[in-house]
């Protein structure tokens, strides 16, 4: 027994060593690309023609506008510019929004959680109707379950979300008074955003649970669980479906970049007061701290995210589990 110790230890050392190298390297090229999306969106911003003291401030006097200029740096070249706010950002100081009349940190910790609420409920609603659908598509291969499902998913798929979130509102909102459909003034204001963000997701989603069913089922390891006797509703769950997770779940890691995308214009419509809608009036008035914060922000999430995904994929496929030597 003790032999049997000795030998397992070192081999739960070294497996955990590997995790721990995965995430620092994956850690490691985050921070590398976040530094360089800081670095273009700054020069971005103040390669922009005006003045953006008077975007920012438009009614305030010449003296305030100076002591705006003063106070980041405009009058400053870019470097001697990107130098100070990156000294700032060492030090917690994300600097003032002048669009809010508030620190950047307070603006983020305001907007960010509304816009969780969405992508969070957004996601778990795609997740569940893409496996009941994709599912009974793939179950039902090139039958007319198939055909109908295959049908609206791309239906869905090719919908503009500003336009599902404009005839989301003219149905529920203005036609039949059901839901409310601009500003946040509770849960249910949060419906409407949801079903414009989680419909085009789930229509991804459902193809892709569609085709990985279909390809697992003709697998021979499906054969021969079915030639053991075993039951259809257990080849489902423990051969099936979980080989179907790992391509839903890398699927699900790509289109969440499109969906914080999603998320900009479906505010702006609603006129949600999230984190997409704060960054596109944050552009439009040129709040160069805010719209800099809100970039790490995405940053950061990104970052979180892929490290999430590439871990959970390695647990759920044992051939990426081997090739990462035992994760």
């Amino acid at each position: 027994m003790c032999r049997k110790i000795q030998h397992v230890a070192p081999f739960l050392r070294r497996e955990e060593i590997k995790v721990l190298g995965t995430v620092l390297k994956r850690l490691a090229q985050g921070i590398f690309v976040t530094f360089c999306v800081i670095f273009i969106s700054f020069v971005i911003l103040r390669m922009i023609p005006g003045d953006p003291a008077k975007v920012m401030a438009p009614t305030a006097t010449e003296e305030q506008q100076q002591l705006i200029r003063d106070s980041m740096g405009l009058d400053k070249s870019i470097p001697e510019q990107f130098k100070m706010y990156m000294e700032n950002l060492v030090h917690g100081d994300l600097g003032e929004s002048y669009f809010k009349s508030d620190t950047v940190l307070n603006v983020m910790k305001q907007a960010t959680p509304l816009s969780l609420i969405l992508l969070v409920s957004s996601v778990l609603v795609s997740i569940l109707l893409s496996l009941i659908l994709g599912t009974i598509a793939g179950m039902n291969g090139n039958k007319w379950e198939d055909r109908l499902i295959s049908s609206i998913a791309v239906l869905f798929q090719s919908m503009p979300n500003y336009w599902v979130s404009s005839v989301l509102i003219i149905i529920f909102s203005v036609k039949l008074g059901l839901l409310p459909s601009m500003d946040y003034s509770g849960p249910a204001s949060c419906v409407l955003p949801t079903v414009a963000l989680a419909l085009p997701l789930t229509a991804v989603l459902t193809k892709v649970v569609r085709s990985s069913l279909i390809d697992s089922y003709s697998q021979e390891f499906v054969k021969v669980a079915y030639a053991r006797g075993i039951s259809n509703t257990a080849i489902y769950f423990k051969y099936a479906l979980r080989n179907s997770l790992i391509p839903m779940l890398i699927s699900l890691g790509t289109q969440l970049g499109f969906l914080v995308g999603s998320i900009v214009v479906v505010e702006y419509v609603f006129n949600f007061p999230g984190i997409g809608y704060t960054v596109l009036n944050a552009i439009l008035r040129r709040d160069y701290n805010l719209v800099q914060g809100i970039i790490i922000l995405f940053s950061v999430f990104f970052i979180v995210l892929n490290i999430v995904i590439d871990l959970s994929s390695i647990r759920l496929d044992p051939r990426m589990r081997k090739a990462q030597g035992g994760l």
